[in-house]
């Protein structure tokens, strides 16, 4: 993990246009493959964009689990509130493209924030097997008492930029978000 003072360095070796991917930090041991093994063109992960992101989305996860007026809040769920409560009513399908997961598991979130009464689950008069998932009050309370903590912890995150970084990191995120919008790109599902 990079200290703040990491991060400060980062950044001005951002500025001054300087490769950092000596930066990039493993946390597992790193250790030499077998000698019969060759690999022909390894990734250069500090600059391969998918690897990095995920990285980052991994490190800034809420983890774990929070009580909330005796409710426990996993980091489905919160992504599950989060989403609700700043778009409005979402359906089955249109939660788990937004949040990133697969259909089971939106299903399985559904289910248990109906369970304890966070959200309600409405049928669609035109197709019953359609369902609108939105928030009770009890469900929007319990955002709004998670809500911020977790706007405190992405401003400490932010705060190891300057606004001139954290404006360029926020354009060229909204260049990805397009990029992806316009291409229409289907992410494979991999087997193993």
């Amino acid at each position: 993990m990079f200290t703040k003072h990491d991060l400060l360095s980062v950044s001005r070796y951002y500025l001054e246009d300087t490769v950092i991917s000596n930066l990039v930090k493993f946390n597992s041991p790193q250790r030499k493959s077998p000698k019969d093994l060759l690999i022909r063109k390894p990734l250069n992960l500090a600059e391969y964009l998918p690897y990095r992101v995920f990285k980052l989305t991994r490190d800034l996860a809420f983890r774990g689990k929070v009580e909330v007026n005796d409710i426990s809040v996993s980091m489905r769920d919160w992504r599950t509130l989060a989403l609700l409560a700043a778009t409005g009513p979402k359906t089955n399908k249109e939660l788990a493209n937004e949040i990133g997961l697969d259909s089971t598991t939106i299903s399985r979130a559904v289910k248990h924030l109906k369970n304890v009464g966070l959200i309600d689950v409405r049928r669609s008069k035109r197709d019953r097997r359609t369902q609108l998932i939105v928030l009770t009050q009890k469900g929007a309370d319990t955002h709004d008492a998670l809500s911020p903590e977790r706007k405190r912890f992405a401003e400490e995150i932010e705060s190891c930029l300057t606004k001139k970084e954290r404006d360029g990191l926020y354009l060229a995120l909204d260049k990805i978000d397009t990029f992806f919008a316009e291409q229409r790109i289907e992410h494979d599902e991999w087997e193993s």
